[in-house]
Formats: C-alpha cells, sequence, structure tokens
C-alpha cells in the first residue's frame, strides 16, 4: 500500500505516493519530498508523484521498491527520512492546506506530545462529503484522562504527525498486525508519551469499497479486539497475549463474542450506508441503515446524537466505533495455558 509522508520540522521531509495525494501536499509550507513508490503500483501519469510537475519540483526525492507491504514501507519510509517530523499521508486521501502548520502549532502548545492527529472529513470516491471523524483529546490533559479509563486515541493515520526517533526507538510499526499496525503503534507510544489533535478537519478521508479498510474491515476489527487485550494486559503487569493465544481463548458461545460481531455487523453496514447515499443509491442506502440499526442500536443512536448535537462532539456518546465508556476498562478475555 502506498504512503505518503512530511516531516514538517524546518524543512519538512515526505514520502509521496503516487495518486492525487502528492499534488495536495505539495501546498504545503517549507517542504522536502521523499517517495517511496512500490513497483506494483499504477496510476495515471499526471498524479504520480514522478509526474513533470514534480520532477521539476527541487524538494522532491524518489525512492523505488518492490511492493512489501503497508506496514514495512511505512518503517522504511521512516528509515529514510531526515528530519524528526515525520507526516502521514495515503495515497487516495487529500491534505488540506494548513495541516501541517496547524499541528506545528499544536506541538508549540503540548510539546511533550509524540503523535498529533487532526479531525477528518470523510469523502467518496467522487470526493463528495458523506461523513466526519470528530474525536480525540486536544490537550495533554484530555489524553491522560482518556488514557486512564484505558481507551484507545481515536486517530485517523493519514492525518498524523509522528516523532520519528520516538516512533523508531519503539520498533516501529510491527508488520504482524498488518493492516491495524497503526493503532497498535499508538498504543504504545501512549503508554509514555500524549497524543493529541487538533480539532479542525484538515483532511479529507477517502472511503470507497476497494480500500484497504473496506477490503480487510472484519480482519482490523479482530486485530483491533486483540491490541487493546494486549495493551490492558501490560497495563496489568499479565503475560501479553499472541494472536494465537488470543484467537484460542475466545469462545464462539460466549455474550461477548456475539457483541463483538453485533458491533463489526453495523460498522459494516454503516459503511456501505454512506457509500451508497454518496452514490445516490437511497433504496440500497436505507437498507444498509436498518441493518446496522438492528446489529447494534445502541450504537445507531450515539450516530443520532452526533448528528443532532453537533456541538458535542466530546460527550461519551459521541466517541468513535472503537473506544468505550469512560470510566470503563476493556475485557481482557484471554487466559494463558
Amino acid at each position: 500500500m502506498p504512503i505518503q509522508w512530511a516531516a514538517p520540522s524546518s524543512p519538512t521531509v515526505t514520502h509521496v505516493p503516487p495518486g492525487p495525494s502528492p499534488l495536495s501536499f505539495l501546498s504545503q509550507w517549507q517542504s522536502n519530498w521523499l517517495s517511496v513508490q512500490p513497483e506494483s503500483i499504477r496510476t495515471s501519469r499526471s498524479h504520480r508523484i514522478d509526474s513533470p510537475r514534480c520532477l521539476r519540483d527541487a524538494r522532491i526525492r524518489i525512492v523505488h521498491q518492490a511492493n512489501i507491504g503497508q506496514p514495512a514501507t511505512l518503517n522504511r519510509g521512516l528509515y529514510l527520512a531526515r528530519h524528526d517530523w515525520v507526516a502521514i499521508m495515503d495515497h487516495d486521501d487529500v491534505c488540506l492546506p494548513g495541516r501541517l502548520g496547524r499541528q506545528l502549532e499544536m506541538l508549540r502548545r503540548v510539546p511533550d506530545a509524540r503523535l498529533v492527529g487532526t479531525w477528518a472529513a470523510e469523502i467518496s470516491a467522487t470526493g463528495a462529503v458523506i461523513g466526519a471523524r470528530c474525536t480525540g483529546p486536544t490537550t495533554a490533559d484530555e489524553f491522560r484522562a482518556l488514557d486512564n479509563t484505558g481507551q484507545r486515541v481515536p486517530l485517523t493515520h493519514p492525518s498524523v504527525l509522528m516523532h520519528r526517533p520516538t516512533v523508531l526507538a519503539l520498533g516501529g510499526y510491527d508488520p504482524d498486525f498488518g493492516p491495524s499496525a497503526d493503532t497498535e503503534l499508538w498504543t504504545r507510544v501512549a503508554r509514555k508519551h500524549a497524543i493529541v489533535v487538533v480539532p479542525e478537519k484538515l483532511l479529507q478521508y477517502r472511503i470507497h469499497s476497494q480500500s484497504m479498510s473496506f477490503r480487510m474491515m472484519f480482519e482490523q476489527r479482530e486485530m483491533l479486539r486483540l491490541i487493546l487485550a494486549r495493551d490492558e494486559a501490560r497495563r496489568r503487569d499479565l503475560l501479553v497475549p499472541s494472536l494465537a493465544q488470543f484467537r484460542a481463548s475466545q469462545r464462539p458461545w460466549h455474550l461477548s463474542r456475539w457483541r463483538d460481531r453485533r458491533h463489526d455487523l453495523f460498522w459494516f453496514c454503516r459503511s456501505y450506508c454512506l457509500l451508497a447515499r454518496a452514490a445516490g443509491r437511497y433504496l440500497p442506502a436505507a437498507g444498509f441503515a436498518i441493518c446496522a440499526a438492528v446489529a447494534a442500536p445502541d450504537n445507531a443512536l450515539r450516530l443520532v446524537y452526533r448528528h443532532l448535537l453537533p456541538n458535542l462532539h466530546q460527550a461519551p456518546w459521541t466517541r468513535g466505533p472503537h473506544t468505550r465508556a469512560a470510566g470503563s476498562r476493556p475485557a481482557v478475555r484471554w487466559s494463558p495455558r
């Protein structure tokens, strides 16, 4: 999976993939670019980072490689980058003007932060806005309150600005977690450092049926439960479970297992509802919405509240699909054998 990088210290270093996003990132101020392009990627010449327009830009440095998977490509980009701050950008998303500047301002306000995300607008394949991701702590105190309850910090991966030395010291992205390697990395960073979010929509996050988040949705959600279980085990000084141990501990007839599946089905139907609505297919959209509401009525009510009360985005019922109620801790549903 192609990845885009920017590191806004002074100057900025960026790894940019082929796709429309390089052009959106070129508008950022004080930018140098590093491109790591998987050879299997094929896109329109005008949208590639090695297009004539990009090649004329002295800030760009291009590195070609075989397609070794997203986590390994991310790690290689981290090692090749030359500056301390690296920003992420996926190939099919859009970076809005001023994103890096606003994240640097947040760093000045929260100097101990090592990950800085932003809010994001969800867009369809055609660029129509179909939703929003407006969650996450905006101060160090909010982060500590969230982390003390055992909740994960909700970050949209292509919005993140990261401190490269910190991430490398922690071992970078773990390829064993595949499409959820970013979430697993955030949990390790959160053990020692603050994570904050700029409360502005500075990214357009594209949702389409061929995206990795769609194609691997159920795998990602299973990995998320493993990540939360491992994080809670570390907090309690318990043996950290492997994926095999975690799967072996899951009882298919257990009530919690059924609850997990309901939530998985809800987010699957909700995502396809957004896509169908964006395409003007209102009858299928209504069908997916009904299926989602039947699968997990509590999740449906949270989304209704979020849309009816947009100014209360930090209220407990407005959190994203992978968070828990304040004051609660995840159940580590596994035991060593």
